[in-house]
């Protein structure tokens, strides 16, 4: 009885049937998506940069630079089970590590469906902080040639390793989508206090309500953050000293200049439209910071076009707006150890800086193919005197000066 039992295992096994069912093509789904894009600059005294993680940019070290928009992406997606998916994506773009780009996993996670409304997933998985974060990365997926900076910069969480949860149901002929999750991410970032860890731990809730059309999202991350280097160390240490020996206004600018546990508010608000012909696509982001050590910021852009069949012509204003400057009374140094007096100065005097521009962008989108698409984009930023504007590595001369700054980019999107 075993053996006939094992036999009509293995036939049906080796059915076609069978063999059909169990395919890896049934079970395994490859994907990939890039951008190869070359961009230039009329200002070569700093770096226009595409998102706060990338530490140079084009103008000051790369002009033309081909790494500022450049992405390669990979994906595969598993059905171990029905309901359980796991999901890996590798993506090679510049990052913090000057004009490198090393691959590493945007994703990697397991997602299971509960039923058709609702999910649970857990491993590391895209943060939604913004409008179109899942597929920021595919430029295909995108109208313009790059997320809009004044926006995008905001935020320096790409991904979060942590669990999230997604519920979504029908109100009439309206799909109304549900989000929470909690996660961490260690990120390292060069700022303008030099090359700095940041240590997040994030809650985030997310809604969107699609109708026809029409998409709206609300977005809200309650975060702590930690920021850590060696002379931040240093700096902490100078600020103990100067309120031992009782400097006046030490005390209060230390506590202004939190780093660790510093409690961190991010919310943003999007909408999109698209019929087919007219598309628009705007968004509000707010950073708000309990500490000077880090601005708090806000940022705009209204994004406006037409499909006229392969073409698509777009025009974009984009703002970004600098909330509650810091401005520190004055410290004197002068007991501590001149070194120590000359970072502490630094320090508070970046804290303080200004960041605030505005840009206009005019470019064009060609679906040359299915999957492939060229885009050619002017952006003219310009940028208030004293303040680098988030531009990197910036000379004096481009800190004190009002500056306007034209720059061109094209690229090629493919997806498959």
């Amino acid at each position: 009885m075993k053996l006939k039992t094992t036999a009509l295992l293995c036939a049906a096994l080796c059915s076609p049937a069978a063999q059909a069912a169990t395919s890896i093509e049934d079970v395994v789904r490859f994907s990939g998506f890039g951008t190869v894009g070359i961009a230039t600059s009329d200002d070569n005294d700093a770096d226009y940069r595409s998102n706060i993680e990338q530490s140079t940019g084009v103008g000051f070290s790369n002009n033309p630079d081909s790494g500022l928009d450049t992405i390669f992406g990979t994906q595969v997606d598993i059905e171990i089970v029905p309901k359980l998916t796991a999901t890996a994506q590798i993506i090679a773009r510049r990052l913090s590590d000057y004009n490198s780009s090393k691959p590493y996993f945007e994703w990697a996670n397991f997602k299971y469906d509960l039923n058709e409304q609702t999910y649970l997933r857990a491993g590391r998985f895209v943060a939604p902080t913004f409008m179109i974060s899942e597929s920021r990365m595919i430029g295909y997926a995108q109208p313009a040639v790059r997320p809009v900076a004044e926006v995008y910069l905001l935020s320096p969480i790409s991904y979060m390793n942590g669990v999230d949860g997604g519920y979504k149901f029908l109100l009439g002929d309206t799909l109304v989508k549900l989000r929470a999750g909690v996660g961490t991410l260690n990120q390292e970032i060069n700022q303008v206090n030099g090359t700095l860890n940041f240590k997040f731990d994030i809650k985030s809730f997310d809604t969107t309500v699609e109708h026809g059309a029409h998409s709206f999202r609300v977005g809200y991350q309650k975060i702590s953050m930690d920021v850590m280097n060696d002379a931040l160390e240093l700096y902490d240490l100078a600020m103990d000293q100067l309120e031992d020996n009782g400097v006046t206004n030490a005390s209060s600018i230390h506590d202004r200049m939190q780093r660790l546990d510093v409690p961190l508010d991010f919310i943003s608000l999007g909408y999109m439209y698209d019929d087919g012909g007219m598309f628009v696509q705007t968004e509000y982001a707010v950073r708000k910071f309990d500490s000077d050590f880090v601005q708090s910021l806000d940022g705009f852009y209204l994004l406006g076009g037409y499909h006229f069949d392969k073409w698509s012509p777009y025009v974009s204003f984009s703002k970004l707006i600098h909330q509650d400057q810091a401005e520190f009374p004055a410290l004197d140094t002068s007991s501590i150890d001149p070194g120590l007096g000359g970072l502490v100065s630094a320090v508070n005097a970046g804290s303080q800086l200004l960041i605030e521009r505005d840009a206009w962008t005019v470019g064009v989108r060609w679906d040359l193919l299915s999957g492939v698409a060229l885009k050619a984009q002017i952006d003219h930023i310009i940028k208030p005197k004293n303040t680098v504007a988030e531009f990197v590595n910036a000379t004096n001369e481009f800190f004190a000066e009002e500056r306007d700054i034209n720059v061109v980019s094209a690229a090629i999107d493919f997806a498959f």
